[in-house]
């Protein structure tokens, strides 16, 4: 079958499905998919809630078939073909060799809530991938069955959670993905490097992970309220054991093959000599098999010290060391252990000692390194009230200047080790939590992992004092200690474009403080750095944001020099183009020379996480992608090889930059009345009911746009496809460049010389395509201030048909993504269907503001959270 025919073929799989649960409904299901009209006044609200839910179904598997043609255009092996590449450019081997043997890619996954599907959708989303893969290549009738099966399930499943997640159902989907996909991709993924190693010439086995995996689960603090102490714990621990368990599966099933007699292939001294120390611990029947099985005796002890790890956990430390208990220190250890059985194999009858060696390579005993992030103001105030109580302050350490605040902090930390244990009972329930926080974060790096957790991310740093606010915590909990390498990696995250311009300030401070230089020494003088994308773009717009970052990245680089300090860029990127998203190949090529370094740590949010991780081909593809590009930007910054920028385009750009953040804060901040129509114009309210997050929608309850979290932002603009934040202010941006230089054609030239500009337009490209404004100027009627309707509506469509006409001229296209006919081609398949989703939420949202009493109201709000769900699966993209 061609895509064509398997679209057919989904599409004819929900008519079947409506014939057999609503056949009254499939005729006008056919007739709405044909762009007809329907008076929807004179269906019943069961009548409307199947459609919906049919469009959403179809989206789902619409998904499917987009992916699975996604995956058959990528090659496998991306890394070796991008050593091809290097190689055909004239770079040695051993160069190439040297940076791929050190270069890191560091995915955080977080639990932003942009992943509008329950888990249910998305363990079916797996199980109707295999199907479809199936159907379509063998024509395999069980398939078939099953799909229908599946399908079935989840018509008679509700697409919206009714209960509000909390953050461990969060981590039980994180684990999911992890377990069905992520933790075999990365492995296998490893493989590949050791194999491209060996191509250079590297015949060593592999040390380290080129991969790391991260999550913000139970660590992200700021604005949760439900991130706990007894939730970071807990979370922490059930990493430690479900990679445990992971382990034990494997060992088990090598323990029932590896029945390998020591007459046919004799062990290694190293491996006897172990046996010999461990065979105390093994049973009766196990220490028969020692004389004649080596390899299944070896196992058995693995197993015995894996699974005495997880036993031990929840012992006291003095039990711990009084009784010695028989388990692994560290993951070293156990790699140590499986290196010993490999040596001692031929490379057939080792190749899953090997598998199982990438996987702990990949997740040791932590699986995940947890980050810590929390608001700056929350250190502040238990600082303050601890300060005050040892007498540092007298009265109110926060009214203090910034210069009489680092006077203090530099007196605490010059001050003896503090005992927390004896401020405990004395200080606020808020300030307690804080300090716990940091005593259980050495706690866990102590029991499970050094590697369970590092960055301690301060949200909103506006000061140098604020990295001296968390190194004094970092002290006194024995994170940092003078002369020894530190245990704690303390990042700011700057997010909005003000502090981003700042940074440099805060930098230079930090480095001439005595106690932040030595802490800097302690940490081989490398500094994380978090770039916030969301927040810049919604107080700045999208063009304004992406230019303050690449200027922000260029500044710190230079700076390296000059404070003889390493940066280690931390990338929040989001899911939409507004926040960051778009292709992490393009976006890295384009990043600043030198901003890389071999290093890449970025979020994996919400909807980006099934996207790009949920098929374990997919998963694979995108490890595979990002470590071939990051091999190739590290080896062209590292050996001075720039990618082609043609002419300094470098005022244009600032010109664009200026123009558009003017036009974005006239509308967005400038206008009055502007949060009331984003208010009545947008679904934000009933977003702000889904159940897709434990976290809260906003930040706290205000009328101004500063205080609404990006995710909500962008979500309510999506959903009304206006989709202001992707796009708004270019077209003025351009318009502006052109005035100044007065040739439309450098503009031209700008897009095929600058990668920077040209992948920024590309991504605005593609999200323009998916404005509606047909659709929007709907959603207007909501909007009772008449002429604050018309002038904020007059903006929008006078912004939108000026950037329209500068895209088509800049990309040289007849019509929007000419030249990306397969993406355009999905964008514009989607449309008949989102315009019915995007009637049944116009006329459900009118039917709400008719309805007459409560319980009426809340039948129909779940009825419109159902069109959010359907929307954003066919748009494939939330906040």
């Amino acid at each position: 079958m061609d895509k064509s025919q398997e679209i057919e073929f989904i599409f004819t799989l929900i008519c079947e499905q409506l014939d057999a649960v609503a056949p009254q409904i499939c005729p006008l299901f056919v007739a709405l998919k044909d762009g007809k009209d329907t008076n929807l006044d004179a269906l019943s609200a069961e009548d409307i809630s199947s459609l919906i839910k049919a469009f959403t179904l179809y989206h789902l598997l619409l998904n499917i078939v987009d992916e699975r043609y996604y995956l058959s255009r990528i090659k496998k092996g991306a890394i070796l073909e991008t050593i091809a590449e290097l190689r055909a450019q004239k770079y040695d081997d051993a160069d190439i060799q040297a940076v791929l043997k050190k270069i890191r890619f560091y995915p955080v996954f977080t639990a932003h809530p942009t992943e509008s599907l329950r888990r249910t959708f998305l363990e079916s989303y797996h199980e109707m991938s295999d199907d479809l893969e199936t159907w379509f290549k063998l024509g395999d009738k069980n398939a078939k069955e099953h799909l229908k099966y599946r399908l079935n399930l989840l018509w008679n499943s509700h697409i919206v959670r009714s209960e509000k997640i909390e953050v461990l159902f969060e981590l039980d989907n994180l684990l999911y993905f992890m377990e069905s996909s992520i933790l075999r991709s990365g492995a296998n993924v490893l493989k590949e490097v050791q194999e491209a190693l060996s191509e250079l010439g590297d015949k060593e086995e592999l040390k380290k992970s080129p991969i790391r995996l991260g999550s913000w689960i139970g660590g992200d603090r700021d604005g949760n309220p439900y991130v706990t102490n007894a939730v970071m714990l807990e979370v922490m621990k059930r990493q430690h054991e479900t990679i445990i368990h992971q382990y034990l599966k494997r060992i088990d099933k090598l323990g029932r093959e590896l029945s390998i007699a020591q007459e046919f292939i004799k062990p290694s001294r190293a491996l006897l000599e172990s046996l010999e120390v461990e065979k105390e611990h093994l049973d009766t029947m196990a220490k028969k098999l020692f004389l004649q099985e080596p390899f299944r005796a070896k196992l058995t002890c693995m197993r015995q010290k894996l699974q005495n790890r997880i036993l031990a956990l929840n012992l006291p430390q003095a039990s711990l060391n009084e009784n010695k208990i028989y388990m692994y220190a560290n993951s070293k250890e156990f790699i140590k252990d499986i290196d010993m059985m490999i040596e001692s194999l031929d490379k057939r009858s080792s190749i899953y000692l090997k598998e199982l060696k990438n996987l702990a390579l990949l997740a040791g005993f932590h699986l995940m390194q947890l980050d810590f992030r929390q608001h700056r103001d929350v250190f502040w105030n238990a600082l303050a009230e601890i300060f005050s109580h040892l007498g540092y302050v007298q009265g109110d350490l926060l009214l203090l200047p910034e210069s009489e605040r680092t006077r203090v902090l530099n007196v605490a930390l010059k001050a003896p080790l503090l005992d927390l244990n004896t401020l405990y009972g004395k200080l606020s329930v808020q300030t307690q939590e804080m300090i716990l926080a940091f005593v259980n974060f050495k706690w866990a790096k102590d029991r499970i992992s050094d590697n369970i957790m590092d960055s301690c991310i301060i949200s909103m740093c506006q000061s140098a004092n604020d990295l001296l606010c968390v190194l004094w915590f970092a002290k006194q909990s024995g994170l940092w200690c003078k002369g020894k390498k530190t245990r704690i990696s303390i990042s700011p995250l700057f997010e909005t474009i003000g502090d981003l311009e700042l940074a440099p300030r805060i930098l230079r401070e930090l480095c001439a403080n005595p106690h932040y230089a030595e802490y800097l020494q302690s940490h081989k003088n490398y500094q994380e750095i978090m770039i916030g994308y969301s927040d810049s773009s919604k107080d700045g717009g999208i063009f304004a944001s992406n230019y303050s970052l690449k200027q922000a990245i260029k500044n710190l680089i230079l700076l390296e020099d000059e404070l003889k300090i390493k940066f280690r860029l931390f990338h929040g990127r989001g899911g939409s183009v507004s926040r960051g998203g778009g292709a992490l190949e393009d976006a890295l090529l384009s990043s600043p020379t030198n901003s890389v370094a071999g290093f890449l740590k970025t979020t994996e949010q919400g909807e980006v996480i099934s996207g790009k991780y949920l098929n374990p081909k997919k998963a694979e593809s995108s490890f595979d992608s990002a470590l071939a590009t990051l091999l190739k930007k590290s080896v062209y910054d590292k050996f001075g090889m720039e990618i082609k920028q043609g002419m300094d385009f470098e005022s244009i750009l600032q010109k664009i930059s200026a123009e558009s953040y003017k036009t974005y804060r006239k509308l967005v901040y400038e206008t009055e009345g502007f949060i009331v129509y984003f208010k009545s114009a947008t679904p934000i309210y009933f977003i702000q009911q889904l159940n897709i997050g434990s976290r809260p929608s906003k930040r706290k309850d205000t009328q101004n746009v500063e205080d609404l979290r990006a995710i909500p932002w962008v979500f309510a603009w999506t959903q009304n496809r206006a989709i202001i934040p992707a796009w708004y202010g270019l077209g003025s941006g351009l318009d502006a460049a052109f005035r100044e230089c007065g040739d439309r054609g450098v503009l031209r030239r700008c897009y095929q010389e600058n990668l920077f500009f040209k992948t920024t337009i590309d991504n605005i490209s593609q999200a323009f395509l998916k404005v509606d404004l047909e659709i929007a100027e709907h959603y207007n009627a909501f909007v009772e201030d008449v002429n604050l309707r018309k002038e904020i509506w007059g903006m929008i469509e006078t912004e939108y048909h000026r950037t329209l006409e500068w895209l088509l001229y800049v990309r040289n296209e007849k019509y929007l993504l000419e030249s990306e006919k397969l993406v355009r081609e999905s964008i514009l398949l989607r449309k008949p269907f989102l315009t019915r989703l995007s009637f049944f939420q116009l006329y459900l949202m009118r039917a709400y503001r008719e309805a007459r009493y409560p319980e009426q109201k809340e039948r129909i709000a779940k009825q419109i959270v159902t069109t959010i769900v359907g929307i954003a699966q066919g748009i494939k993209n939330t906040g």
